[in-house]
């Protein structure tokens, strides 16, 4: 069975694939940080530039554009600075046609707060809109409390209104999905 080495490789780069995921078409993908250092995922996806939140991929692939941002993993971190120059990077990467890959240690914090502030400050989207999106894509999402908290702030500030409602996303990945469930029915409605 010569072929069963290859496939093994196959079926790494496909776990790391699997677990970063395309959140806002075409351009913006989340995922943890074993996702920016896969050769085998960031060129199956076009991905052209990778943006670590607080963590540093532990391989950089060539070809392709590296750029990180400070930001703790902890309730009482701001994040409105992080989700601005994040913003930014997006936006140059969109602009030039490329594709952007934001991840953390495990995708479930902080790049997925940074990627609801981009949705929410440049793209119009309201929080709940924003995290419907993102759990849609990758259920695991869990920002912590501080994060929603700001995020909720800042969800009023931009819109008047606190669409989340909610001081903490449900632990159960079940009950995340439902609460998601809950924004489709409204937004088709």
């Amino acid at each position: 069975m010569g072929g069963r080495k290859g496939s093994k490789s196959q079926r790494a780069g496909q776990s790391k694939a699997s677990a970063a995921v395309l959140v806002f078409p075409p351009f913006l993908f989340l995922g943890p940080c074993s996702a920016a250092s896969s050769s085998s995922f960031l060129q199956t996806n076009g991905i052209t530039s990778v943006l670590s939140i607080g963590s540093t991929p532990s391989e950089k692939i060539a070809g392709v554009t590296y750029h990180r941002i400070s930001m703790v993993d902890s309730p009482s971190a701001p994040i409105s600075e992080a989700i601005e120059s994040a913003a930014n990077i997006i936006d140059q990467v969109a602009e030039a046609d490329g594709k952007v890959l934001v991840h953390c240690s495990a995708g479930i914090s902080r790049s997925p707060t940074v990627i609801a502030g981009y949705l929410m400050n440049r793209q119009g989207m309201s929080l709940k809109t924003a995290l419907a999106a993102i759990i849609s894509a990758r259920p695991t999402v869990c920002p912590n409390t501080g994060f929603i908290g700001q995020l909720r702030s800042r969800d009023q500030e931009l819109y008047g209104n606190d669409s989340l409602g909610i001081d903490e996303l449900p632990r159960r990945t079940e009950d995340r999905l439902a609460l998601l469930t809950e924004v489709e029915k409204e937004t088709e409605g």
